[in-house]
């Protein structure tokens, strides 16, 4: 037996769709990172920016391909709403003009804290830690 439902719950002005946001501490910074969470529509649009087709030259198919670094450059730059990593002198001061994912890696000089604010952004999204990696993995297939 179906429930009987009313169409208004689902419209747009009655849904209530918050952007989450935290603050995860990294060694040596005076103040927290701020990262909010990622729509879907903004994971599709990262995850077209990060995949690329190909022609397999075995079987003359079209194959697409996700590079995986890219997609988390991506997930990153777009997650980390504190410090700006668009900020000209922030840039400027750590030598990585342009290149936001880049002066993030910078900034984070362990590799295990960048990939624990990579795992808080991908829990704050929706994703459990391992489920992102799979999707990925999916989407390569």
């Amino acid at each position: 037996m179906t429930k009987e439902y009313n169409v208004n719950d689902f419209l747009a002005e009655n849904v209530k769709q918050e952007r989450l946001t935290k603050e995860i501490k990294i060694t040596g910074f005076k103040q927290p990172f701020v990262i909010q969470s990622v729509t879907s529509e903004e994971f599709d649009k990262m995850q077209k920016q990060a995949t690329r087709k190909l022609i397999n030259p075995k079987t003359y198919q079209e194959v697409s391909k996700t590079d995986d670094s890219k997609f988390a450059d991506l997930l990153i730059e777009k997650a980390v709403v504190v410090p700006n990593l668009h900020d000209e002198k922030l840039q400027k001061n750590w030598g990585c003009i342009a290149e936001p994912a880049k002066l993030l890696r910078k900034m984070i000089s362990k590799a295990g804290e960048y990939g624990d604010l990579l795992e808080e952004i991908q829990k704050i999204s929706g994703f459990e830690a391992d489920k992102l990696g799979d999707f990925v993995e999916q989407a390569k297939n």
